[in-house]
Parts: structure tokens; sequence; C-alpha cells
């Protein structure tokens, strides 16, 4: 404004000077240069708009690409971001934002915003100051994202935090999987556990099926063995499954190969009644299942782990339903996550399919024990060696030891199975176990649309 204001000044001058040489021609000359006085400012007030536009455009394109780059999922997360990001960007301009909108459409990004910049000459026509706009698109990178929740439902888990746990999960839940299934999927599974898992009408393709009748050995309906105190037991099939034994003890070696553990269950720790759910894009559906968790039984959370391995696996693919059916390891564009949560010790282990007698404390009455150690090893030295192989894989492992401080197995082997120190959580009150798991849901998006 100042400049116009002296350039005026001068031209006032010199129509004032040339008005004593002829009065007659600085009136013509005054009619002429009126308009080319308005032409040249208004040119002027053009080309401005034009660089102040140029400057929004750039700063928007700059603030959308924030906004699809970052973890949010909602339009008002993409808000908060886009909305950050273009007032820096524009600090420094003459423009003033004043309104921004930044939403999703499918898989992209859509932004728009106005500024208002105010004029030399234009406001002569114009009513107030002059509007700028800018528009913006950009489709987010993203991933296909297979996710299997191993949830520990063991009989330490009664009461509030069992409550917790549903809470969490069914948080988890939400933020993972996206009602947009295309053009990239993001499905879940469930697998409970506590002594053993429940495969439910899977148990047949996994452990393969059994006679009729009471055997001695392992693969009747009813096995009779010498207990811990060597006195006689019988106990009844399960549709549970346990640990395999030889050399694919720690893989995920397809079933049709190696078939999984048998599982004969004492009255005293039976099989858990939760079975699992394999991959799904039903959000009403995982959190039904979620809402039917029961705490009951002893820890075997080594088979936990492996269960979550198992239904992100391609090599157990054949056995799901083909919406369920993982993908291969190494495909394009495909994150596959391990969410591994326990509230303590791994203590159940087991041998011919019935728990281990060097089954550690809080797995249940001796005298329901084999005689016979578990030809594994321990829970927590199957849990490492299944670590090992599954991050070989390339599998994430995110772990959750909830309230386990006093419990040094189980805080080393939660800190040591994760992918990295980033990836683990040691929740110790119901209300951290929720932010834990919000936090992991948070960070398997941010994976999903920028890795």
């Amino acid at each position: 404004m100042k400049t116009g204001h002296s350039v005026l000044e001068r031209i006032g001058k010199f129509l004032r000077a040339f008005r004593k040489e002829d009065g007659a021609i600085a009136v013509q000359f005054a009619l002429v240069l009126a308009p080319m006085t308005v032409m040249v400012f208004g040119a002027l007030d053009v080309s401005r708009a034009s660089g102040e536009k140029t400057r929004l455009q750039d700063a928007l394109d700059a603030a959308t690409l924030a906004a699809a780059r970052s973890p949010a999922i909602t339009d008002a997360g993409l808000q908060a971001v886009g909305e950050q990001v273009l007032a820096a960007d524009l600090a420094s301009t003459k423009a003033v934002l004043t309104s921004s909108s930044f939403r999703l459409e499918g898989s992209k990004v859509v932004a728009t915003a106005r500024a208002s910049m105010t004029t030399v000459v234009a406001n002569l026509w114009l009513n107030g100051d002059m509007v700028i706009g800018a528009e913006s698109e950009v489709t987010r990178a993203s991933n296909n994202v297979e996710v299997a929740l191993a949830l520990d439902v063991t009989g330490s888990m009664s009461g509030t935090k069992i409550t917790d746990l549903k809470a969490a999960a069914k948080d988890l839940i939400d933020l993972v999987v996206q009602d947009q299934q295309t053009p990239y999927y993001t499905k879940l599974a469930i697998a409970p556990y506590s002594a053993a898992v429940n495969a439910g009408t899977y148990a047949t393709s996994l452990r393969g099926a059994y006679t009729a009748g009471t055997c001695t050995t392992p693969g009747c309906a009813s096995f009779k063995f010498t207990n811990a105190s060597g006195g006689s037991k019988t106990f009844n099939i399960s549709s549970c499954v346990t640990e395999r034994t030889g050399t694919d003890a720690f893989t995920d070696t397809a079933p049709s190969a190696a078939f999984l553990g048998r599982n004969y269950p004492s009255t005293g720790n039976p099989c858990l009644g939760s079975t699992i759910m394999p991959l799904s894009t039903d959000r009403t559906a995982l959190k039904g299942k979620v809402d039917g968790l029961a705490a009951a039984g002893s820890t075997a959370g080594h088979l936990g782990l492996a269960w979550g391995w198992y239904l992100v696996s391609p090599n157990f693919a054949s056995l799901w339903p083909t919406a369920s059916q993982p993908a291969a390891y190494g495909t394009d564009q495909l994150l596959k996550v391990v969410v591994l949560m326990t509230d303590g010790a791994f203590n159940t282990t087991y041998c011919n399919g019935v728990i281990s007698k060097d089954s550690g404390s809080g797995s249940g009455s001796s005298s329901d024990h084999i005689n016979c150690n578990a030809p594994n090893g321990g829970a927590f030295a199957q849990a490492q060696a299944l670590c090992a192989n599954m991050k070989a894989t390339g599998v994430i492992i995110y772990t959750v030891g909830f309230d386990v401080a006093n419990d040094a197995n189980a805080r080393a082997i939660v800190e040591e199975c994760a992918t990295d120190a980033e990836h683990v959580y040691l929740p110790a009150t119901g209300a951290a176990l929720k932010t834990a798991f919000h936090a992991i849901g948070e960070d398997i998006t941010r994976l999903r649309i920028s890795r």
C-alpha cells in the first residue's frame, strides 16, 4: 500500500506541473492516465494473487502429503495433521487462511483450502478482500495387513483383568480392521490360550484322528497313563491341541506334514471353551469372539505364541476358509503381525498330550501330571525358539506383559520375543493395558499406510 501511494503522489506532482504549461492538455492526459493507473495496479493485484495462490497450493500439497503419511484413520485426525502443517507453511505469506478441509475418500486424502488477501485497486470493484483457493489429492501408500492376537485367558486373568483385556482387544480390532477392504485388506485372527489352545472343528486336521476306546499310548479317545505319583489315570481326548515334538517342534511346518500334539486334559484343568478364530474382516464377529472369552486354567504361553504364528502362516492356509487364508511370506505390500499378551509365568508343558511331570507351579495338581518330562524342554525355552524362528520369516511381534514386574522370567521373554524394544509394552493396570493395545493398534495402522 505504501508503494501505491508513493506512485500516485508522483503522478499528482507531475500533473500539477504539467497543468501550469497547458491546462487543457493536462486535463486530457489525466483522463487517459486514470484508467491506465487502475490497469497498472490491477495487474499488480493479479500478480500478487497469482504468487499467493502458488504458495497456497504448495503449502496445501505439503500438508496433504503429511496427512496421508500420518497414522490418522479418521477425517478428524487427518484434519488435525493437515491444519498444523498448512498453518506453519503459510505463516510468512501475506494471504490469510480462512478455511481448510482434509478428508479420506477410499485410499485417497482429499484437501481444499481458501485464503484471502488485501488488494491495492481490485477492492474498488470487489466487496472485500480477494479470495484464492487450492485443491490437493494424495493416494496413501498402503499395505495388506494380517494380525493375530494371542490372548492370555488363564485363571489369573479372572475378574477385572479379563474385562480390561476385552475392552483393550476390541479397541485394537476397531483400529486395525478397516471398513474399506479394497484395494488393500486388513484382517485379524484370535488365538485365546490357557493350558492349551482349543482348535474346535479344526482339531482333527491339526492333531490327527483318534480311535475309539481306551489305550495306554496316545491316539485313542481315552488315554490311560501312569501319573507323576506312580498311580493310574485315564483322561479323555479334547479338541485342544498342544506342542508338537521332533524337528518341526518350533516351526510353522504345515500340520499335514507334522501333526501338533494331542490334549488329554484333567477335569481340574480342562480344555478352554474359547476356540481359535482364523483371519477375518468381520469386526462384529471378532469382537463377539472377544466378548465370549472366559478366564480359567494354567499358562502354556508358548502355545499361545505358536498359535499367533500359525494363524498368519501361509503353511497353515489350507486349513482355513479361502477368505481367511494368509498370503505367502514375502508378498509385496504385506505386513504379518503377532501380538502376544500374557500376565505371567509360562508354567505348563506336555508329554504325550498330558501335562508333563516337570511343569511348573500353577500347572494344576501333580497327580494329574504324566510321569514323563516335556521332550521340548521348558515353556520359556520353547517360546524363545518360536520367537526366533517367527521373526526370521519377517513376522512383526508386539508383546504385552500385563502386570509382570515381579516375574523375571515372564518379563524376560516379553522383552526378548518382541521385534525390538519399541514393540514391548509392560502395563501394570487395566487402564495401562487399554493404552498399550491402543498404541499397538495405531502403530500397526501407521505401518499399514506408510511403510
